[in-house]
């Protein structure tokens, strides 16, 4: 009896739920048709696609794509999965082995699968300037980092053939390889082709790698300043196998996986970069970040620009991957969001794709086009080649930036370690700033011994005046302001430095010659030293290493403000110490994970800053003593006229009229409160006889 009703039970809850899922769902939530075309085919993840003929780049393998109204096609030819290194093997890890000179014939070694005829990775050969962020004795890849992914880099479709494949299209299923006819070339370039199943269509895709020749290999520097061996070049050529002329257009998938390095302590994090030619010729340059994209994303409002491209790519603090197409051949061009970081938007892949124009091929003849890619390191000699300078800004301080890095590799081609690079800056950068810092050491000595007495001049202005009232106040604004000029004056050193600072920040922190350079016991000069693994993630802040050089820097900031700040002379001034205390492990916190190399710079000024007072007090102390005082007898001046070597000091003057104005000012107040005088009521009454 209960078997009966548990069955009846799911019978009618199968019923309800058939018509509420068949009749209701979709009469109260209609599904929203997309545009057709080729851009509209590659959807970002997370994306539910709608039966469309064009077919969906983020869909699982396997999954059904129904398409309506399309007759049946012959079924395509399989043709089996292969991968075509492009390039030299690593030597370390290819069991075969491969002669290292032919490590420098290639800049970079793109691996290529016959899945899609895409782009799998690629790396940069030259390990001992370029190794892998944590990694030193492996390559760092520059695409195909993203593990979450199975988007590849170039990627194709074509609509009018992926509706005869079914549930798979151009970026899913295997093509041909073709062989090269002259064996030499199989090392630097790859061909694969796909046959339409109709017959209709012929796809074919070429890579090519640039392999410097023999003259080219005997420059020096060639790493920096060829710009062509780090690209790829890709031609696609659609051939049109009927007797009659037909339309078709593709869409490309542009860079995947270029590396977030030290995601949690870098400064930058993925930008998709754009440069668009105006009329005139120029190009605009502009950029969108990983997290402005998937907001866009979210609120379903992603751009789409249909602007003739000059470059078009992602970019990172050390890297980039940019695609030049040539002119007139792309409609249109749209940010991807690859794979979203739900905690951290600004962690998330993000990419590009790129929609041709309508390409019109004749009956038997074909139509090629090409494209470029540079995916190497972002070198002003190198990024300025692809004229997309806007990649290489270092924001305000661009020129003093540049600065830093030519002197910093300057003292690097001398043979010095960038870390003792970094110390001979700092050195030459206080050398130069040394009178000024004279100049601010006298003028912290003149308020130090000037700190007493301007303390002991207010207790007697509130002595005389009391507290707010109108002549204290007075009195103790010029004060103020005389003080203020002396602080103001011993701060300029500070102000001239701080551009210094902001420019080595961003030249530390962004040149990839500091990238992985270690330099005592830190790894990495361009990121915080780490000294060991915390057992426990700090709150709020989410650290998991200690570093030890923020704490030595700021410990030495603290010192440094000691031995210049005054003696606290009252409550006040003792509050005002112990806020600046607190402000020194707030600076702390701020600092902690700030580059290395930073720091360095930081623990060197300094050291050199508090040897440096020490030495101005040392040689002030030995003048002083060295010089016996001079007594001079003058004569009585016959004049009124001070003469100048007597006359007293600014502040003696102002203190001395101040009270004269205030004296005044009392004597005229008690002859009001006392009423007229004698002699001013005899006046009075002469003046009424």
């Amino acid at each position: 009896m209960e078997q009966r009703r548990f069955l009846n039970f799911l019978i009618l809850s199968m019923a309800v739920g058939y018509i509420w899922f068949t009749f209701v769902v979709p009469s109260l939530f209609p599904v929203p048709q997309r545009a057709q075309g080729p851009a509209d085919a590659m959807r970002p993840v997370n994306v539910v696609a709608v039966p469309n003929p064009a077919p969906n780049f983020n869909r699982e393998e396997g999954d059904k794509q129904e398409v309506p109204n399309i007759p049946v096609a012959p079924k395509a030819v399989e043709h089996p999965v292969q991968t075509v290194l492009l390039g030299p093997a690593d030597p370390d890890k290819d069991k075969n082995g491969v002669a290292r000179e032919k490590l420098d014939e290639f800049f970079i070694a793109a691996n290529t699968t016959s899945e899609g005829a895409a782009i799998d990775y690629v790396e940069l050969t030259d390990k001992e300037r370029y190794p892998a962020f944590g990694r030193r004795g492996d390559r760092v890849r520059i695409i195909g980092n993203d593990e979450k992914s199975k988007l590849k880099t170039f990627s194709l479709q074509i609509p009018e053939i992926d509706k005869q494949l079914g549930a798979k299209s151009l970026d899913r299923v295997s093509w041909e390889v073709v062989p090269e006819k002259d064996p030499a070339d199989a090392s630097r370039a790859v061909t694969y082709r796909f046959t339409s199943p109709d017959g209709q269509w012929e796809v074919l895709k070429r890579f090519e790698l640039k392999q410097l020749t023999h003259a080219e290999l005997q420059q020096s520097d060639i790493r920096k300043t060829l710009a062509e061996g780090y690209e790829i070049k890709l031609k696609i050529t659609v051939r049109n196998l009927s007797d009659q002329q037909h339309e078709l257009s593709y869409a490309l998938l542009g860079p995947i996986g270029v590396p977030l390095e030290d995601a949690d302590n870098t400064s930058k994090y993925r930008d998709l970069r754009m440069g668009f030619i105006r009329d005139d010729g120029g190009v605009d340059e502009s950029k969108q970040s990983a997290s402005e994209i998937v907001k866009k994303f979210k609120n379903k409002k992603l751009d789409k620009w249909t602007r003739k491209v000059k470059y078009i790519g992602v970019d990172v603090l050390y890297f980039a991957a940019l695609i030049l197409p040539a002119p007139d051949q792309i409609e249109s061009s749209n940010p991807l969001l690859v794979s979203e970081n739900a905690k951290k938007p600004e962690f998330s892949d993000v990419s590009v794709e790129l929609a041709s124009v309508n390409l019109k091929v004749p009956a038997h003849d074909a139509v090629t086009q090409e494209y470029t890619m540079y995916a190497g390191p972002k070198r002003k000699e190198l990024i300025s080649q692809l004229s997309a300078i806007a990649v290489m800004d270092y924001g305000w301080f661009d020129t003093i930036c540049r600065g830093m890095v030519w002197l910093l590799n300057t003292f690097h081609s001398l043979g010095l370690n960038y870390g003792i690079a970094i110390i001979c800056l700092t050195v030459l950068v206080r050398t130069l700033l040394m009178p000024i810092s004279k100049h601010q050491a006298a003028n912290a000595a003149k308020m130090k011994d000037l700190q007493p007495k301007l303390m002991e001049k207010q207790k007697e202005l509130e002595a005389k005046y009391g507290k707010n009232t109108e002549e204290y106040m007075k009195a103790a604004q010029e004060l103020s302001k005389e003080q203020l000029g002396l602080m103001m004056s011993g701060c300029l050193p500070m102000f001239l430095q701080l551009p210094i600072f902001i420019a080595l920040y961003r030249a530390i922190g962004s040149s990839v010659d500091l990238r992985m350079e270690p330099f005592l016991w830190f790894e990495n000069l361009a990121s915080p030293d780490a000294l060991f693994k915390l057992p426990f993630v700090v709150p709020w802040f989410g650290w998991t290493d200690f570093n030890l050089l923020p704490c030595i820097s700021t410990g030495l900031i603290y010192f440094s403000q000691k031995m210049t700040a005054p003696p606290p002379m009252n409550e006040e001034q003792a509050q005002q110490q112990k806020m600046m205390n607190f402000m020194m492990i707030f600076m702390g916190a701020m600092f902690f994970r700030v580059p290395s190399g930073l720091c360095l710079y930081f623990i060197a000024t300094n050291i050199w800053s508090m040897t440096e007072r020490q030495i101005f007090e040392y040689f002030k102390k030995k003048r002083l003593v060295d010089e016996p005082p001079v007594v001079t007898i003058r004569p009585a001046p016959t004049s009124p006229t001070v003469p100048a070597s007597d006359k007293p000091s600014a502040l003696g003057t102002f203190w001395s009229r101040l009270q004269e104005a205030a004296d005044d000012q009392r004597s005229s107040t008690r002859q009001l409160e006392s009423g007229p005088s004698r002699d001013d009521r005899n006046d009075k009454k002469k003046k009424k006889r």
